[in-house]
Formats: structure tokens, sequence, C-alpha cells
């Protein structure tokens, strides 16, 4: 079952249910509890008012005068009845019973026995037997006093009403659940705006879901909007990658075409040479693109950036592609979680700068990772010649295309300078106190992804 609303409608109807018959079943006992001790104490009333009328003539049997019992015990089959037994074996039952009678055995006194047995024309008794002491001016004597009453209209009125809150709980079910059906149909017709959102998405004219919806929603719209925001950064990225590298090989090969057109028939050593230099820029061109994505890696969009899994795997990269340098690489981390940051352009970022320091050293890398108070911070420090201030200034300059920053520095800090700004960070270059040599200073707004709810 995949629908949310049917989850939620059976859900409530088998609580409700389960309520309901745990509901009937405690009121059913304690309403036949109830009337076994309402009954019970009539019964109780009945044995000690026939106590009272039992006399004992100095050299007689126990008797009981006629005229003293309830007309209801004088009347046959009635559904009241008593019997009394003395220690002698004599027995008194009451004319109610007719030819039958109660199976009871002497009692000691203070005794107390209760049970239900059938009755005379198939009624259902619950009978009290109790062991009593008779004193009379003569002598005292043990007699048992058993006194029965029939269930059956009692029952019947309890089966009625029964019934009537068997149909009254189901009533109530279906108009719990009727109204529960309402209730989520109304919750989700709140998720209409999301819906119009998407199909605005589909269509261009939305670039974020809404946040009006309700709380329950609301922290999975915030996961997709920020899953947009990082394939909105990353499309923009790949059209300002493509254009600028379409950008950069144009003027190489316009260069190979003038001087094809100027000597058509043959080269000379000149234009030989202009045109290896040419193809070299190309080929420089698209190394650095292979570079970019064997670095990138082939991850997920979204996905968390663990830098103590990361780092590792991209070092051992950057150790094979400059075999002949025999670098030292050190990576310090002082982060205690993954970032909550797309793993692909972390990568670039870390890997670019990291690469760029590569290129540059003599034989000594450094970076770290830390924590701030408002974000994370990246440090890449090398010990190679670095670059003075009319380089950094420009480095710096804005507006300048790939092509125009492949000497030095250039390059590899023009990818990591656009990552940054997408992600609203800042960039510093300088020298390096560390090293000696070139350093680069990422400061970027970025949490880290401890697994707790935002």
């Amino acid at each position: 079952m995949t629908s949310i609303a049917a989850r939620l409608n059976l859900g409530l109807t088998l609580s409700l249910a389960l309520l309901t018959a745990a509901a009937w079943w405690l009121g059913h006992d304690a309403l036949h509890r109830s009337t076994e001790a309402y009954v019970l104490s009539r019964l109780q009333h009945d044995a000690e008012a026939l106590l009272g009328l039992l006399r004992k003539s100095p050299d007689g049997p126990t008797q009981l005068p006629a005229a003293g019992t309830m007309p209801i015990h004088r009347q046959p089959f009635s559904g009241h009845y008593f019997t009394i037994l003395s220690d002698d074996g004599e027995q008194i039952r009451s004319r109610s019973l007719w030819d039958q009678s109660l199976d009871i055995e002497p009692l000691p006194t203070g005794a107390v026995e209760q049970w239900q047995q059938d009755g005379p024309l198939g009624q259902r008794l619950l009978v009290r037997s109790a062991g009593y002491q008779l004193v009379t001016t003569s002598n005292s004597r043990q007699v048992t006093v058993a006194v029965a009453e029939d269930l059956t209209p009692m029952r019947s009125v309890l089966r009625g009403f029964e019934r009537l809150f068997a149909v009254l709980a189901v009533t109530g079910l279906g108009l719990m659940v009727l109204i529960q059906r309402i209730i989520v149909w109304h919750a989700f017709q709140r998720l209409k705006p999301v819906y119009r959102d998407i199909d605005g998405l589909e269509r261009g004219t939305k670039r974020s879901l809404t946040e009006q919806v309700p709380t329950e929603i609301l922290p999975l719209v915030r996961k997709l909007n920020g899953l947009l925001a990082v394939y909105d950064k990353r499309l923009s990225r790949s059209r300002n990658a493509a254009g600028n590298l379409a950008h950069a090989i144009k003027t190489p090969l316009n260069v190979m075409l003038q001087q094809l057109e100027r000597r058509p028939d043959s080269f000379d050593r000149e234009g030989r040479q202009i045109c290896r230099e040419q193809v070299q820029r190309v080929r420089d061109l698209a190394e650095r693109q292979l570079k970019r994505a064997r670095i990138a890696g082939g991850g997920t969009a979204g996905s968390v950036f663990d830098p103590t899994a990361e780092l590792p795997i991209l070092r051992d990269l950057l150790m094979r592609m400059y075999p002949g340098k025999r670098l030292d690489l050190h990576c310090e981390l002082a982060l205690e979680h993954p970032l909550a940051a797309d793993r692909e352009d972390m990568l670039e970022l870390v890997g670019t700068l990291l690469d760029n320091a590569c290129k540059w050293a003599r034989s000594r890398v450094h970076c770290r990772l830390e924590p701030t108070s408002d974000g994370i911070r990246l440090s890449v420090d090398d010990d190679g010649p670095g670059c003075d201030e009319d380089g950094l200034t420009d480095i710096r300059g804005r507006g300048a295309r790939l092509d125009e920053r492949i000497a030095g520095h250039g390059l590899g800090l023009s990818i990591a300078a656009e990552i940054i700004e997408l992600y609203g960070g800042q960039l510093q270059l300088g020298r390096s106190e560390l090293l000696g040599g070139f350093s680069a200073n990422v400061a970027l707004p970025l949490r880290q992804a401890t697994g707790e709810a935002r």
C-alpha cells in the first residue's frame, strides 16, 4: 500500500476498532459483574429476612411460618427460591421450587459460597449459600440458608443494551473514519501549490518550490530546493566552462586557419612552429578539462562531501599525476563530520587548488581544512616560486576568460573562484607564511552534516 491517505485511514480504522472492542468487552464485563453484585446483595437481604423468621420450638423441628414468607417465594417457578438446611438434616424449601431443589451442602458458621446453576423451566439461577448459628431460648443450632434468583430477565436487558451499544459504536466508527478521510483530503489540498510549482519547474517559469506547505512536508521541500540550487549552480558552471573552453579553442584554431590560408601549398618552418604551438595549446586545454573530470570523479549531485574519505583518494591521484616531483603532500583535517555541500563541487574546488599547488611546488604542499564560526576554511600552501603583487592583481581581475589566464596560476584559480562565488564564499591569495610559496585561503559558509534534522 503506497497511499498515505489509505495508510492513515486504515490505521485509524484499526485503532478505533480495537478501542471499541476493548470498551465493549470492559463494559460487558463491568455490567455483568455489577448485576451479579446487585443480585447477591438482594439475596443476602432475603437470607437475613428468612433467618429472622425462623423459630425453633423447644422440642419441635425448625419451622418457618407460611404467613411470614414473601409472596414471590410462594408462587411456583417465580424465579426466587430458597432452601434452609439444619444440622440434623431437616430441610425447608420455598413453595416456588415446587418439586425442584437447590444443590446445597451444609456450611460452617460464617462461610459463604455463590455459584450459578440451571433451575426450573431452563432458568439460570444465581445461588448464595451461607452458614449461620441460630440461637433460641432453649438451645442453638447450625443452619445453612441458600437463596437463589433467576438472572434471565436481567440478562435480557443487558443483551438489549449491548446490542444498542454495538450499533452506536459501529455508527460512530463509520462517522469518525469518514471525518478522517475528509480531514486528510483537505490536508493534501495544501500541497497543490507544490504541484503548481513543479509544473512551473517543467515549463521553466519557476526555479524553486514554495515553502508555504504543512510543517511535516517543509523539510522535504527544503531538501528539494537545496538540490535544485545545486543543479542550477552546476548548470551555470557547465555553461560558463563550455563558453570559456569554446573561446579558448577558437583563438588557436583561428591562428592555424590564417596560416593555412596564407600558405595553402606548403608550410615553411615558421608556419609549422606556429601551428605546432597552437595545437599544443588546444591539447593543454583538453588535458586541463580531462584533469578536472578526473579530480571531480563520478559522485551524485547533492551528496555530502566527506573529506576524511575523499582527501586520501585525491592525494593518491595527484601523486600519480606528478610522479617526477616526489612531493610531500600533507592534508590536515580538523572537521568531525562531512560537509553539507555537493561532493563534485568540493572535489573540484579542493582538487583544483591542490593541483595548482602541486604543479608549481618544488617538493612540499600543505592543505588544511578546519571549521570556523560561520562555516569552514580551506588553506593550500606550496613551497614554489609564488607570485608577486602584480601577478596577484592580474589573477584577481574580473572578466578575464580561461584562455587569458593560461599562464601561471590563473587557470586553476579561475575554476576555484567560480565555485567559491557560487557558494557565497571568499578567496584570498598571497605569499605563504608556512612554506614561502603561493597560498590560497578559502572561506565557505558551509555547515557540517551531523545527521540532525534542521
